[in-house]
């Protein structure tokens, strides 16, 4: 049995209260009433009169019983209806029944009978008996033969069923309205109370005084029951006309509104689910867009990887075959060649680069998500990329990038449940902390002085990793004390070709998203505490609508790219445990320029 809520109790308390005090008072009046008017309003005159009407009421329904049965008689009298029943032709004799009750209204059905109750013909009105607003009279007449027949006079049928074989009984049922009958009935269920009453007027007739208290109690009871009505009423219509008033922009699109009711009633409660769910769908909506672009993008990365990819082989061996193939002995045609021939190794490998980003981000798999901990998965990245510092620190090239950050892992002892690809989190993860570090260099290089960031051992600033738990979701933020990201361009950072960098190209922070958005979460990029920016990641919490919606978007998905385990150039199989610094190293073998002092919102991976 469901316990009522708060502003179900309020109004029943209400009108317990506006209704209980006048109901004791109109029952002392009525009491009164009662005494005053059965010893004053029983008349005999009433009762004689009383009599009259239902003597009226009685001789007109015999009137109208009596003149079915004459119908009735008349009918089986007719001439046409006694040769036709006893012609032995069946189809003549329901001819004759229809024309009958097409001339006789009050017939509902004509049957006539043989000896013994065979039916030898019937008809009937064409529409059934209405029992709310007609009665029925159901009347038996036995049918002579008519005059000039052959054979003598049929009898009626009788009572026991013995009868001449050769007679003929009609059935006549006739309806009419039944508003009279019921008005003799009320009539006399009127006159048995008004007797019963009258041998018992021992009651005073009410007077003035009375009838003006009670007067007075009703308009009380009236005033009262409307302040109590308006009192209660009001506050609960008024945030449930703001509700309303909300859902006529969301109606035409705009998911952007939110009533913020306050209380602690059914109504508020409505309200904050009301809310939630517009934020719900906003952030499904906006998923969804952003799925939709990716989409596409995917498809142009396809095609450029596609349309890139095919000369590079063509150009580099022409430029090698002209310089093997030149014999002379011109230093200066020699270096040109040379020179030539580095130029172009050098930007097909930086295009060849290109291409297997472009090839990686169009064929980005979609997340397969497990039931997780999402702490012990952050230790275990932080042990991974305390073990990689701890190998760069000897290093000054670019392929050590994660050597000369100061990397801070913060992640709390208690699990945190989630649903998690481990492998497509990682990339994300060590995309966002590569993104960093390159801008803590960049900045470093770019500073007076910048040559002292070249020497082995110098560190170029500080990322720092932390995780909580807030709400139905865990918060993963990345900062760091580089230049950060201008505000401008935040909005956009997480588009695809989007970069800051001059060598960047802006995919990585695209892919990050596509994986925080498979998870069901959703990321933002902030001013760091530190100075720099802030990547602030959150993911739905083990069991939650959310983490169950991405699971079944998951499933919807259909059979996962086994390309992921199948490895090849470009491909997906560099989602693999070494992801982390493939673009480095394919930088340092193509030849990477001087850095640029730029705002941080490269998209590059």
């Amino acid at each position: 049995m469901r316990i009522p809520g708060r502003t179900e109790r309020r109004v029943v308390a209400a009108i317990l209260v506006t209704a209980l005090i006048p109901l004791v008072a109109s029952i002392v009046v009525a009491r009164t009433v009662i005494a005053r008017v059965s010893a004053t309003a029983f008349q005999p005159e009433f009762g004689v009169h009383l009599d009259r009407a239902l003597g009226v009421y009685a001789e007109l329904a015999a009137a109208i019983k009596q003149g079915m049965r004459s119908e009735a008689e008349a009918i089986a009298a007719a001439d046409p209806l006694r040769r036709s029943a006893f012609a032995g032709d069946a189809e003549l004799l329901g001819a004759e029944l229809a024309r009958i009750i097409a001339a006789h209204p009050a017939l509902v059905s004509l049957r006539v009978e043989r000896c013994g109750g065979e039916l030898a013909a019937a008809r009937e009105r064409g529409r059934p008996v209405d029992p709310a607003h007609e009665k029925t009279l159901t009347v038996r007449k036995a049918i002579q033969r008519a005059s000039g027949h052959p054979g003598s006079p049929a009898e009626p049928a009788p009572e026991d069923g013995d009868c001449d074989g050769d007679a003929r009984t009609l059935v006549a049922t006739f309806a009419a309205p039944s508003a009279r009958f019921d008005e003799l009935e009320s009539a006399q269920a009127f006159a048995q109370a008004y007797r019963a009453l009258e041998r018992e007027h021992r009651k005073e007739y009410l007077d003035e005084s009375y009838g003006d208290a009670f007067a007075a109690l009703l308009g009380a009871t009236i005033v009262l029951a409307v302040l109590a009505g308006v009192l209660v009423a009001r506050p609960v219509v008024d945030r449930i006309a703001r509700l309303a008033a909300a859902t006529r922009p969301v109606a035409e699109g705009d998911l952007s509104v939110r009533v913020a009711l306050q209380g602690n009633d059914e109504v508020a409660d409505l309200g904050r689910a009301f809310d939630r769910m517009l934020e719900e769908l906003e952030g499904s909506r906006a998923r969804i867009e952003f799925l939709k672009r990716m989409g596409e993008w995917q498809k142009m990365a396809r095609h450029l990887a596609h349309e890139i990819k095919n000369p590079l082989t063509p150009i580099q061996l022409a430029v090698e075959e002209c310089h093997r193939r030149y014999a002379g002995s011109d230093p200066a045609y020699q270096r040109l060649l040379q020179t030539t021939l580095e130029v172009v190794e050098e930007e097909v490998g930086t295009l060849r680069r290109l291409v297997g980003e472009f090839s990686n981000f169009a064929r980005l798999p979609q997340a397969e998500l497990e039931p997780s901990d999402l702490a012990e998965f952050l230790r275990e990245q932080g042990e991974r990329f305390a073990a990689v510092e701890e190998a760069g620190r000897e290093h000054a090239s670019d392929e050590a990038l994660l050597g000369r950050i100061d990397l801070e892992f913060d992640v709390p002892a208690a699990p945190m449940p989630a649903a998690l690809d481990r492998e497509m989190l990682r990339r994300a993860l060590g995309n966002i902390v590569r993104n960093a570090a390159q801008a803590l260099r960049d900045a470093q290089r770019a500073a007076p002085g910048g040559g002292a960031a070249e020497r082995p051992g110098a560190l170029w600033g500080t990322v720092r990793v932390s995780a909580r738990s807030e709400g139905q979701s865990h918060l993963i933020a990345i900062d760091d004390d580089g230049p950060g990201i201008d505000p401008a361009v935040r909005d956009s950072v997480f588009d695809p070709y989007v970069t800051t960098r001059y060598d960047g190209t802006g995919l990585g922070l695209s892919i990050v998203k596509k994986i925080i958005v498979d998870h069901g979460g959703t990321i933002d990029v902030l001013e760091s505490p530190l100075g720099g920016a802030r990547f602030v990641i959150r993911l739905p919490r083990a069991g939650t609508p959310a983490a169950r919606a991405a699971q079944r978007a998951e499933g919807d998905v259909g059979p996962r790219s086994t390309s992921r385990a199948a490895g090849g150039p470009g491909g997906p199989a560099t989602l693999g445990r070494d992801v982390l610094f493939e673009e480095d190293r394919e930088a340092s073998a193509g030849g990477a320029g001087p850095a640029r002092p730029a705002a941080r919102g490269d998209g590059g991976a």
